[in-house]
């Protein structure tokens, strides 16, 4: 389901008097591990094993262990595992945690501009050795919990958007545009949200358009700058990765499988999913 809470890979509740979340998850199976989704709240994914495909602001990026992924507030996002066993932690938490009730310059210059979501980073950051130690140690903290480790969290995030700010600014936009790009959001999150609830039901383009109160044209536009896919390469990719888990998961046969995702026909269904997945359904049945 496309919203902006983080309901797919995180579990845990943000404690508002200690808004940061830090959790390891693990797959066993290749396929979806992210739902489309997006929020508010500032997050880091860090790869420790496996490969996988993170999709941010329609960008696929490839990601191998050592790698971050940089998550801005209100990125939309989703992601597919490409290895047999995929190992990865998930650090969120709110912004305002790092914000300062002190107005003075490094409230007005860098706090306040990263609470507001006016400085972006770059998404995907490589084998970064100073950012990584301080991942680590950050992780540390959280799971040990010793006496003070809020601080240290707090201390260690500092640090740590220290290094992106000098290594991975990416933009600063403006009030209006952080606007405009959250309207888009809101606007689209409820075709989002229905696709992914009737993802197996025949959904037309006009359908969908009309459900969003515009043109098929510009609904098109607008759905391919937000997803970076047509309407209808979108449903695929989602049924796709549905029938990647009902392959190595369930007992149906190839036929049952893609029915069951909303394809009315097998044999197309194989090819478009050896297509996009390079290996054919057949290779990931149970």
């Amino acid at each position: 389901m496309v919203s902006n809470k983080n309901n797919w890979h995180c579990a845990h509740s943000i404690n508002k008097d200690f808004p940061v979340d830090i959790h390891r998850s693990e797959h066993q199976h290749i396929g979806p591990i992210i739902e489309c989704h997006w929020h508010e709240n500032f997050e880091i994914l860090y790869f420790e094993k496996g490969e996988a495909l993170i999709y941010c602001n329609s960008h696929p990026i490839r990601v191998s262990p050592g790698e971050l992924i940089v998550i801005n507030s209100n990125d939309l996002h989703y992601g597919e595992s490409l290895s047999e066993q995929l190992v990865y932690y998930v650090i969120e938490f709110d912004l305002s945690f790092i914000d300062s009730n002190h107005i003075d310059l490094c409230q007005t210059k860098y706090l306040t501009p990263l609470v507001q979501n006016r400085i972006l980073f770059c998404n995907q950051i490589h084998r970064h050795d100073e950012l990584l130690s301080e991942v680590h140690q950050l992780i540390k903290e959280y799971y040990q919990q010793e006496l003070g480790y809020e601080l240290a969290v707090k201390a260690y995030i500092y640090r740590i958007f220290v290094l992106l700010l000098r290594g991975y600014s990416k933009q600063t936009i403006s009030e209006a545009e952080k606007n405009r790009q959250r309207k888009t959001l809101i606007r689209l999150s409820p075709v989002l949200e229905y696709i992914d609830s009737h993802y197996t039901e025949q959904l037309t383009l006009k359908q969908l358009s009309t459900m969003a109160t515009m043109s098929e044209h510009y609904f098109c536009r607008l759905f391919k700058s937000l997803t970076g896919k047509s309407p209808t390469e979108y449903i695929n990719h989602l049924r796709l990765n549905k029938a990647v888990t009902l392959l190595q998961e369930s007992e149906l046969n190839i036929t049952e499988v893609a029915l069951g995702v909303g394809f009315n026909d097998s044999n197309y269904f194989s090819r478009i999913f050896k297509k996009y997945k390079q290996v054919p359904p057949s290779k990931l049945l149970k």
